[in-house]
């Protein structure tokens, strides 16, 4: 036999040695994870008084329509709660006060503000020099009542306040009125 057909022949049986050690399997198999889903969870702050339970939004929580100097409202109760699916930090509580008289909110004392039953009142700065803290003071304050903490969710935190027509009140408040708006705030982060 010729050389190069010897030599082409043995390169050829090699190549196809090679072609078949390539093309040699092995057995396999192959699973999958599927739906997998990432998504962001919820703050929801829920509002509840006495009449009204797990709103967004309750009205009338605070108050009294018969104040004559020297009374009080009751100890009235708003519980806020973080009915979402992840955890809170904090809330705030701000107060945007109303009035048919411009003086009539320095007159309205705060008797007692608790939140969780601690005493938050002195939280708030004195502004208008009455000598007591009022609803006036709370307005003018905005970062009084700021870091109030709610880290739990679908547990009621009371924020309890009762206020009173301070005994200074004179005759020209008579048939007078604040409308006082309290707008809570839920934050996941320390920092807002």
């Amino acid at each position: 036999m010729n050389r190069k057909i010897f030599v082409s022949l043995f390169s050829i049986a090699v190549m196809a040695v090679m072609v078949g050690a390539v093309t040699y399997a092995y057995f396999s198999d192959s699973g999958t994870s599927s739906g997998n889903v990432f998504s962001t969870g919820t703050l929801d702050l829920r509002l509840s008084d006495s009449d009204q339970s797990v709103q967004d939004s309750v009205s009338a929580s605070f108050g009294s329509t018969t104040l004559v100097p020297g009374s009080c409202t009751s100890v009235q109760t708003l519980n806020l709660r973080n009915s979402g699916t992840v955890n809170a930090n904090h809330v705030e509580v701000t107060l945007d006060n109303t009035a048919s008289d411009p003086n009539m909110a320095k007159y309205l004392r705060i008797a007692s503000l608790t939140y969780d039953g601690v005493n938050v009142l002195g939280q708030i700065t004195f502004d208008n020099g009455n000598g007591f803290t009022d609803l006036e003071d709370w307005d003018l304050d905005t970062t009084a009542l700021d870091n109030l903490a709610l880290t739990n969710l679908n547990t009621n935190h009371a924020l309890d306040l009762n206020v009173c027509l301070d005994s200074s009140a004179g005759n020209d408040l008579q048939g007078d009125n604040v409308t006082a708006t309290f707008t809570t705030t839920l934050n996941q982060d320390s920092s807002q």
